[in-house]
């Protein structure tokens, strides 16, 4: 598939999303017409849960429908879930602090009227943004939160599914052998209670953990069995996401050109029906591997589609992403004042977004750019931007999460991953990097 064909197939993708959200909103905009009170907030509440997928700012006006009309109806639960709705818009587009406030404002209410499940949920939710942002501690109590509520309630799938959380935060941690363990209690949970999509949602993130661990044949075997089952039962969904992660495991063990073969496979499966899969993570993927094969220019008129895609939804985080990701490989194509202006315009946005995984990663390429360009005092304070970050992210204050969760859950503390010392360390090989790539860009500059 060539990159016209690449193009075709997420516009395709794209209007068959539209059209499937459209099929399901339909029938619930009609019923909407007839109802009134309790049932029409209800109603609004679903119609904003549809349009997540399609459209984030509907979604948020019948969200905030919903709130005025149980508000009106004095209907205490469906203007919890209302705010509930809200806040999930608001953690997509990246704006956690109103998506926390929104998690906080229904919390409250579903608190006043007893609503366990809600509460679970809300917990988990606010465990999300607090993750999102790196606050590992703060991250842990939430979802420990939910995690008791659902054991309380019996409910053995929602502590799963909080579960899975937990081993997102033991791999940015980098633990990856507890991830592998929770991982393996996670599964058994599911096999117990024959649940087809949360065993193909762990075998993915197992996978992606055993790809982090360089494991790639075990990666491989779980990605395939997530396609076994996901084909089993029909689900289009989990079948496609398998198989673009299973291209990357092979592209990761190198295999760029069958890795190719794969994730095209996957667009191929967008042009003709709507999967639900979002064609972005296969975009993602097919523009990284071009840039590995340094084929920067190829990789960038996917990544600039990729950009306007999440600038039109609003999606801020995916659109810091995209940015540095174009000035990497502009940094590459010797393009420099035009990488300044993406990695500074990404930098701009993870700060707004309280995001210091990413801010980490602009700080990098900024003194990396600056140091090429020989304006060494910039780079010498964006590099004391990283040291400084990086410092605070993964000091023992900020990731140390507390002991005495409870003695009858399996559930691992994370410690400090990093000491003075490991930084210090960090710190100086950036630098050694960064001097030496200088030096060889000034030297092909000199073999032209």
């Amino acid at each position: 598939m060539n990159y016209l064909q690449i193009l075709c197939a997420f516009i395709l993708l794209i209007s068959f999303i539209e059209v499937k959200g459209q099929d399901e909103i339909a029938p619930l905009l009609k019923k909407v017409e007839n109802a009134s009170g309790k049932d029409k907030a209800d109603l609004l509440n679903e119609i904003s849960a549809v349009y997540r997928k399609t459209d984030r700012m509907k979604s948020l006006d019948y969200a905030r429908q919903a709130y005025k009309l149980s508000i009106e109806s004095k209907y205490l639960p469906g203007k919890a879930l209302a705010k509930k709705n809200e806040g999930v818009i608001w953690f997509f587009i990246g704006k956690n602090d109103s998506a926390t406030l929104c998690y906080k404002q229904a919390l409250g209410i579903f608190t006043s009227i007893g609503d366990e499940k809600g509460k679970s949920a809300c917990y988990n939710n606010l465990g999300l943004i607090a993750q999102e942002t790196g606050k590992y501690d703060e991250a842990l109590t939430y979802y420990q939160s939910s995690i008791d509520i659902d054991r309380k309630l019996g409910d053995e799938i929602g502590v799963a599914e909080t579960k899975g959380n937990l081993v997102d935060i033991f791999i940015y941690l980098g633990h990856p052998y507890k991830a592998l363990k929770l991982s393996n209690e996670i599964l058994l949970i599911y096999k117990k209670h024959s649940n087809n999509e949360g065993i193909m949602k762990t075998l993915i993130n197992r996978a992606a953990n055993f790809d982090n661990m360089k494991r790639f044949d075990e990666a491989m075997l779980d990605q395939k069995e997530a396609i076994r089952i996901a084909r089993e039962i029909n689900d289009k969904f989990m079948e496609a996401t398998a198989l673009s992660n299973f291209g990357l495991v092979l592209w990761h063990k190198g295999y760029p050109d069958q890795a190719l073969k794969i994730l095209n496979q996957v667009l191929e499966m967008a042009e003709g029906e709507d999967y639900g899969y979002d064609i972005l993570n296969t975009l993602w993927i097919i523009a990284d591997i071009y840039s590995a094969k340094k084929e920067y220019a190829l990789s960038n008129e996917i990544l600039l589609k990729v950009l306007k895609n999440n600038e039109d939804k609003d999606d801020s985080r995916q659109e810091a992403k995209a940015l540095t990701s174009l000035g990497r490989n502009l940094i590459e194509l010797n393009e420099i004042d035009k990488a300044l202006g993406y990695l500074t315009k990404s930098l701009e946005i993870t700060i707004d977004l309280n995001s210091p995984y990413e801010q980490l990663d602009n700080y990098r390429n900024l003194a990396h750019a600056y140091a090429i360009l020989h304006d060494f005092d910039k780079a010498d304070s964006l590099q004391d931007c990283f040291a400084n970050t990086y410092c605070i992210l993964f000091n023992s204050d900020s990731t140390n999460i507390a002991s005495n969760q409870g003695s009858t859950n399996n559930d691992v503390n994370v410690r400090s991953v990093s000491t003075s010392r490991d930084w210090i360390i960090a710190f100086l090989l950036f630098i050694i990097i960064s001097i030496v790539s200088v030096y060889i860009y000034d030297n092909k500059k000199l073999s032209k």
